[in-house]
């Protein structure tokens, strides 16, 4: 059974940074479909700061990490249909609880089917893609949009208000930095095994600024400064520093530059969001790179315990990343001018 005419829906997510990125980005696709439907998005704080300049998300419900408060913040709404894109532990009892008429999700385990009828009403099973954004779109079925006619075809867009670009071209102008004309590095990641070592950083860094004559801005967390600072102390050429507790204004400083290089995490994708070049240094983690989009490139060294996944080298020695040679990245930007 597909609905097809609703009032209000609710996108879940209150995962991590890149899934709601994901997630918050169909509101684009339904919107186009559906000019009528209000939809909410459920997320945490951080993700309703980087998504809340999108135009199609009418409100939102913070996800605050304590249950009963959740489910109260939940249940003053009544949905017509709860679309879980977390579909984990920690959603079903929230999910279960809510007041809405219908609740789905993808099924990735044989054993999700017994969430039905307790925490969901329908589930669909789960298709691979190839990239995380096209995967769940298998969700609008319910809505009697057409998933097929947006996966593999459909790219993210990420939205970042004229007021919040206009704020991160006063700090570049600030450093008589040309926009489009500079590299943005990004070289921090959650875990080890996504961290640029320091060194690859700083001689990426001086190739692009004594070699290339291009300025570089290292960009991350304000509580990763000390992380950029070591950089900058092992560089010759001096790079700019750029740190803001803002997302959007770090989307802003992506839209301004010529290339993003970073790690394998959110950076990367809202340079697909903005439709800007990319080239992801690989370790622990492997890329998502949707098969239509040109402007992505990476770079990574073959071993046998490749793309373990672990938040930690296992072997305790982080060659995946230390092998990488700067040249070798070098190429990989150049190859997508």
């Amino acid at each position: 059974m597909v609905l097809s005419e609703m009032g209000k829906i609710l996108l879940f997510q209150p995962g991590s940074l890149g899934d709601s990125f994901f997630t918050s980005a169909l509101s684009d696709v339904i919107k186009k479909e559906k000019k009528d439907i209000k939809i909410f998005f459920y997320t945490t704080e951080t993700s309703k700061e980087m998504v809340i300049d999108n135009p199609h998300i009418d409100d939102f419900i913070i996800h605050t990490g304590n249950l009963i408060k959740d489910i109260k913040n939940l249940r003053k709404f009544t949905f017509d249909l709860i679309i879980d894109t977390w579909a984990i532990g920690d959603a079903y009892y929230r999910i279960a609880f809510s007041k809405s008429k219908r609740k789905v999700a993808i099924r990735k385990k044989r054993s999700e089917k017994y969430l039905v009828p307790f925490v969901y009403t329908d589930q669909i099973e789960f298709k691979r893609h190839g990239y995380v954004f096209w995967d769940r779109m298998e969700l609008l079925n319910f809505l009697d949009i057409d998933a097929n006619k947006y996966i593999k075809k459909e790219l993210p867009v990420y939205h970042i208000s004229e007021e919040v670009i206009k704020k991160v071209k006063g700090y570049i102008k600030t450093k008589e930095i040309t926009e489009d004309d500079f590299y943005v590095i990004a070289p921090k990641g959650l875990w080890k095994t996504k961290d640029i070592p320091v060194n690859l950083v700083a001689n990426i860094t001086d190739i692009l600024m004594l070699e290339f004559n291009k300025p570089v801005v290292l960009a991350s967390h304000p509580s990763d400064r000390w992380y950029l600072n070591k950089i900058v102390s092992l560089t010759k050429s001096k790079p700019y520093i750029f740190t803001s507790d803002s997302i959007r204004e770090f989307g802003a400083l992506i839209k301004l530059s010529k290339h993003l290089i970073s790690v394998e995490s959110l950076p990367y994708h809202l340079a697909v969001g903005l439709r800007k070049p990319a080239t992801v240094i690989l370790g622990g983690y492997p890329i998502w790179k949707p098969e239509n989009y040109s402007l992505l490139n990476f770079a990574n060294v073959e071993m046998e315990c490749k793309f373990c996944c672990s938040a930690n080298c296992k072997l305790g020695n982080y060659r995946c990343l230390l092998q990488i040679k700067p040249e070798d990245v070098i190429h990989k930007v150049m190859d997508l001018k």
